[in-house]
C-alpha cells in the first residue's frame, strides 16, 4: 500500500505538463478549456449586458412554437481574461428564473462559453431575458454576448439571434 502511494506521488511530480484546472460550476464544466484562474488584480472595467431571449413565439391561430435558447458569451480580448460575475435568466414578467454561477469565472482571451436552455424550458415565456455582469482587471474590448434561438417543426427550421445591449450597472 505504501509503495503504491509513493509511486502515485512520483508520477504526479514527474508530470509537469499536468496543471490544476480551475474549479468549474457544473453547467460550465464542458467549457473548462475556455476558463482560466480569476485574476489577482482588482477590476478596472465593469459592465452589464441585457440579452433578450425568446423561449417561445406565438405563430398565429393560438399556436405556440417553443424554442431552444443558447446564450453565448465571447471574450474578444487577445490579452486579458474576461471575468463573468453573474448570469441571471428572467421571465417575461421580470421574475428571476435561474442564476447560473455560484461564483465568478474568468474566460481566457478569445475563449467563449454557452448556456443552453432546452426547447422544453418555456418558463421564460415569449419575452425572457438574460442579465450578464462582467469585469476585467485590464482595458479590453467589450464582450460579445448573444442569444441564439432555434426550433424545428416538421421539415421547417427556425433560427435567429438576439444581440445583447449594454445597460447601466449599479
Amino acid at each position: 500500500m505504501r509503495a503504491t502511494v509513493i509511486l502515485l506521488t512520483l508520477l504526479l511530480l514527474a508530470a509537469p505538463e499536468v496543471r490544476a484546472q480551475p474549479a468549474v460550476p457544473g453547467d460550465l464544466a464542458q467549457f473548462k478549456e475556455s476558463l482560466t484562474e480569476l485574476p489577482g488584480k482588482p477590476s478596472i472595467l465593469r459592465g452589464r449586458v441585457y440579452v433578450p431571449a425568446y423561449s417561445s413565439l406565438s405563430t398565429g391561430g393560438g399556436l405556440r412554437l417553443d424554442l431552444a435558447v443558447t446564450l453565448a458569451i465571447r471574450n474578444v480580448s487577445e490579452k486579458a481574461p474576461l471575468v463573468i460575475e453573474r448570469i441571471e435568466y428572467f421571465s417575461d414578467a421580470g421574475l428571476p428564473i435561474e442564476k447560473y454561477l455560484p461564483r465568478a469565472i474568468a474566460i481566457k482571451p478569445y475563449g467563449s462559453i454557452e448556456i443552453m436552455i432546452p426547447k422544453q424550458g418555456t418558463r421564460g415565456g415569449t419575452s425572457a431575458n438574460f442579465k450578464v455582469d462582467w469585469s476585467s482587471p485590464e482595458e479590453i474590448d467589450e464582450p460579445i454576448i448573444e442569444a441564439v434561438m432555434t426550433a424545428s417543426q416538421g421539415t421547417q427550421g427556425y433560427s435567429f439571434i438576439s444581440v445583447g445591449r449594454k445597460v447601466s450597472r449599479p
